[in-house]
C-alpha cells in the first residue's frame, strides 16, 4: 500500500440536518462551544484524565476549535501554565470563550509537520496528543482513511512510520524524530471501526503501556466513530539506522 494518498483532515462543520434533532448541538450552542466534539472529549477527559493541569496538549485536525476550549479548561488556572497547539489544514481561529492566550493555532497540514515547527513551540514534546482529524469530504464513514488519518496522529506522537517504512520514508521527508510525545503521555484518536481497525490498534500498543477503545454519547447513534485512547506511552527504542 502506499504510504500516503492525499487526503485533507478538515474540521467538524455543522449541518441544517443535525441543528434540529441533535441534543449535544443545542447543548454547545447555550454553553458556548464551537461544536459539539466539545462533549466527545470531555467525556474521555472525565474518564481517562488524559489532560493534567500546566500541561502541553497538541490538538490535531482542531477546527473549528472546540477540543482546545476543553484542553484549556483542562489546564488549571491561569498560573499553572501549559500550552494547546492546534493545527487543521483548514484556516483556524481560536474561539474566544475558555480559551486564553496559551492556546495557539496554526493553519498547517499534519502529515507535513517538521520537528523544527514543534520544536520552537514546544521544545520538551507534548504531554498529550488528540487527534479529532476527519476527511474533508466525509460524511462517508471511510474506515481506511480514518485509519489513515489515526495512524498520522501515531506518527507525529511516537515516530511510528520511521519504524514502519524505514529509512527510505527519513530520506523522503528529510528528516527523523522520535514522536512529540513525552515518555508516560497519552494520545487519543479517532477511529471508525471496520477492516484494519484491529491491526492498527495493536501498532498502537507497541507505543503504549495501555490502549482502550472507547464510545462516546455524543457520537451519532449510527456511528461507528469510536476513540482509540492510548495511556502512558512508553520510552521510545534507539532506532538502527
Amino acid at each position: 500500500a502506499a504510504m500516503h494518498r492525499p487526503v485533507v483532515a478538515a474540521g467538524k462543520a455543522w449541518t441544517k440536518r443535525t441543528v434540529v434533532t441533535d441534543p449535544w448541538f443545542k447543548l454547545a450552542k447555550k454553553e458556548g462551544y464551537v461544536s459539539r466534539a466539545a462533549y466527545k472529549l470531555a467525556e474521555i477527559q472525565k474518564k481517562h484524565k488524559i489532560i493534567k493541569p500546566g500541561s502541553k496538549v497538541l490538538d490535531l485536525g482542531c477546527s473549528p476549535g472546540a477540543w482546545m476550549q476543553v484542553a484549556c479548561q483542562e489546564l488549571g488556572p491561569r498560573d499553572k501554565g501549559g500550552l494547546v497547539l492546534g493545527i487543521d489544514i483548514q484556516p483556524v481561529t481560536v474561539p474566544q470563550k475558555y480559551c486564553d492566550d496559551r492556546v495557539t493555532a496554526i493553519q498547517a497540514d499534519a502529515r507535513e509537520v517538521s520537528p523544527q515547527m514543534l520544536g520552537q513551540i514546544a521544545p520538551g514534546g507534548f504531554d498529550t496528543v488528540l487527534s479529532d482529524m476527519l476527511h474533508s469530504t466525509s460524511g462517508v464513514n471511510d474506515v481506511d482513511l480514518s485509519i489513515e488519518l489515526a495512524s498520522t496522529a501515531l506518527h507525529i506522537a511516537t515516530g511510528y512510520y520511521f519504524d514502519e517504512y524505514g529509512q527510505a520514508y527519513a530520506d523522503r521527508v528529510g528528516f527523523t524524530h522520535s514522536g512529540y510525545l513525552r515518555p508516560g503521555g497519552a494520545l487519543v484518536m479517532k477511529v471508525y471501526e471496520g477492516s484494519g481497525t484491529n491491526e492498527f490498534m495493536q501498532n498502537v500498543q507497541r507505543y503504549f503501556t495501555k490502549v482502550a477503545r472507547m464510545r462516546v454519547e455524543a457520537s451519532r447513534s449510527n456511528s461507528r466513530e469510536f476513540f482509540a485512547v492510548a495511556l502512558g506511552r512508553k520510552k521510545p527504542q534507539p532506532r538502527h539506522e
